[in-house]
C-alpha cells in the first residue's frame, strides 16, 4: 500500500504540470482561433469598407478623370486624322468608336463605383458595437470548451453546439452566444483521464502543433493588404496627405480635360459634319 501511495505521489506532480500546461495551451489556441475568426469576419471587411469610403472613392474619381482625358485625347486624334486627310466623318461615328475602344475602362469604372456605393450602404453594419468585446470574450470561451480542434475528447453533445457558436459569432448575435455559454456549462473543459499521463502528453504535443499552424495562419492573414490600409487609416496625418494628393491629381486631370475639351470643340468647328 505504501508503495502504491509513493507511486501516486510520484505521478501527481507530473499530472499537475501537464494539466496546467494543457489548460494554457487550450486558452492560447482559443485566443488564436477567435482572432482569426474576428480578422476574417470583421477586421478585413471593416477596413476595406473604410478605405473605400475615405480613399477608394477619391481613387475612383481620379480614374474617372483620367478616362475622360484619354477619351477626349483619342477624339482629338481621330478628328485631326480626318481633317488632315480631308475626310468628313460624322461625330456620332467618332463617339461610337471611342466608346467601343474604351469599353473595358467603362466596365471597370462601373465595377469600382458599385464597390464604393456598396461600401457606403454597408457603413453602419461595420461600425463597432458596444457588445463587440463581450461577444469576442464569450466566443473565446466557447472555442476553448467546444472547438473539436482544441478539445477533441469532448462529448458529442458538446461538439454539436460548436456550429451554432460559430454561426452566432459570425452574425454578431450576443444573445445567442450568451445562451450557448450557459449551455456549455454542462460540459467540462476536458475529458482527459487523470491517470492517463501518456495521453495528456500526446494531447499537449498535438495542441502545440495546432498552435504552430494557427500562428502560421495568423501571419499569412496579417499579410493581407488591408493591414497596410489600416495603418494609413489610423494615421490621420498620412491619411490627409494621401487624400490631398489624390484631390490635387483630380484637379490637375480636370484642368487638363477642360483644355483638351476646348481643343476638341475648335476642331469640330472646322467643318466636321454630325
Amino acid at each position: 500500500m505504501s508503495g502504491h501511495r509513493e507511486e501516486q505521489n510520484y505521478i501527481a506532480p507530473d499530472f499537475e504540470i501537464l494539466y496546467g500546461e494543457l489548460g494554457d495551451l487550450r486558452s492560447e489556441l482559443a485566443i488564436m482561433f477567435e482572432e482569426l475568426e474576428f480578422i476574417n469576419r470583421v477586421v478585413i471587411p471593416r477596413t476595406r469598407n473604410n478605405y473605400l469610403i475615405k480613399v477608394g472613392a477619391l481613387r475612383v474619381e481620379l480614374l474617372q478623370a483620367q478616362v475622360r482625358v484619354m477619351k477626349t485625347s483619342r477624339g482629338i486624334e481621330l478628328l485631326r486624322s480626318n481633317i488632315d486627310t480631308g475626310e468628313s466623318i460624322l461625330l456620332n461615328d467618332i463617339d461610337y468608336r471611342i466608346e467601343s475602344e474604351f469599353k473595358e475602362w467603362d466596365a471597370r469604372l462601373v465595377h469600382e463605383l458599385a464597390q464604393i456605393e456598396n461600401a457606403k450602404a454597408r457603413f453602419s453594419s461595420f461600425v463597432p458595437s458596444e457588445d463587440e468585446n463581450e461577444a469576442r470574450m464569450i466566443f473565446r470561451t466557447l472555442c476553448r470548451k467546444l472547438s473539436p480542434e482544441i478539445n477533441p475528447d469532448q462529448c458529442d453533445e458538446a461538439k454539436s453546439l460548436w456550429p451554432s457558436a460559430c454561426a452566432a459569432s459570425a452574425n454578431g448575435d450576443l444573445f445567442r452566444l450568451k445562451a450557448l455559454l450557459i449551455m456549455s456549462d454542462d460540459y467540462p473543459d476536458s475529458y482527459d483521464l487523470p491517470c492517463n499521463v501518456g495521453a495528456m502528453r500526446e494531447n499537449s504535443a498535438a495542441l502545440k502543433e495546432r498552435i504552430a499552424r494557427a500562428r502560421t495562419q495568423l501571419r499569412n492573414v496579417k499579410s493581407h493588404p488591408v493591414f497596410e490600409w489600416m495603418a494609413l487609416l489610423q494615421d490621420s496625418k498620412r491619411l490627409n496627405e494621401e487624400q490631398n494628393r489624390l484631390r490635387a491629381e483630380i484637379a490637375s486631370m480636370n484642368a487638363k480635360h477642360a483644355a483638351l475639351f476646348e481643343t476638341q470643340k475648335s476642331l469640330e468647328l472646322r467643318g466636321v459634319k454630325r
